[in-house]
């Protein structure tokens, strides 16, 4: 029998230019990274391509040029990524539920609401 799937939802919550998009393009592009790759027991895929590509495009020109990304000024954005074991890897972690984190980026006023 198949283990049922685990899902993780991440709300993240900022002001304007707070830095969520950074925080996020961070953590999606550093799972790209070759030396991650070669190391990780898990595959880490952005469930929408278009997302993905633009994350790991943020985070290399952070890493770069010293870069940010472009605001995402009035954006409420959700991101889904799949987490998966790498094939020959740890046989009991194998048995493990795959899992997907979804991201939310929730934008606040200066006075606390959500804008």
């Amino acid at each position: 029998m198949q283990p049922r799937a685990f899902e993780q939802h991440i709300a993240v919550f900022g002001e304007s230019g707070s830095g969520k998009t950074v925080l996020l393009s961070s953590f999606y592009g550093g799972t790209q990274e070759p030396q991650y790759l070669k190391r990780s027991l898990f595959h880490v895929l952005a469930e929408d391509i278009g997302q993905g590509n633009r994350l790991h495009k943020n985070y290399l020109g952070m890493k770069d040029e010293g870069t940010l990304p472009l605001t995402t000024r009035f954006a409420a954005t959700s991101y889904a990524f799949k987490v998966q074991m790498k094939d020959g890897s740890d046989p009991a972690a194998a048995k493990s539920r795959p899992g997907c984190v979804r991201w939310s980026g929730v934008r606040l006023a200066r006075d606390g609401r959500v804008a």
